[in-house]
C-alpha cells in the first residue's frame, strides 16, 4: 500500500522554502551585525520576518483550521436546531399559567401512588 501511494510535492517544497527563508534572514542577520558600514537599517527587520517565517505560516494555519472548526461547528449546531420537529403542546401550554397546569395534573385520574422496589 505505500508503495502505491504517491509523494505529495508541497510538503518538501515548502520546507525547501522555509530553509531558504532562515538562511536569508540569517545572512542579513550576520551583515547587519558583523558589517554595520555595509548594512542597511531595514535589515534586522526583514531578517527577522524571514527567520519567523515558519512561525507566522504554522500561526496562520492553526487559526485558520480553529477558526474552520468553529464555523463548521456553529453550522451543524444550527442545521440541527432547525431541523428538530416542534413540539405542539409545548406552544399550547405556553399561555397557561401554573395554576392551570397544577389544576390539570391534579384532575388526573393517574394513580400517584410510588413504584415499589424490588431487589
Amino acid at each position: 500500500m505505500e508503495g502505491e501511494r504517491q509523494r505529495d510535492f508541497r510538503v518538501p517544497l515548502i520546507s525547501a522554502l522555509f530553509c531558504l527563508f532562515v538562511i536569508a534572514g540569517g545572512v542579513f542577520l550576520i551583515i547587519y551585525v558583523y558589517v554595520p558600514d555595509q548594512s542597511k537599517s531595514w535589515y534586522p527587520v526583514v531578517a527577522l520576518l524571514l527567520i519567523g517565517s515558519p512561525w507566522i505560516f504554522w500561526l496562520l494555519a492553526y487559526t485558520y483550521a480553529f477558526m474552520k472548526a468553529c464555523i463548521r461547528a456553529r453550522q451543524d449546531n444550527h442545521a440541527v436546531s432547525s431541523n428538530q420537529p416542534r413540539n405542539i403542546g409545548d406552544d399550547q401550554n405556553a399561555g397557561q399559567n401554573d395554576q392551570t397546569r397544577e389544576e390539570g395534573s391534579v384532575a388526573s385520574k393517574e394513580s400517584e401512588e410510588p413504584l415499589k422496589f424490588t431487589a
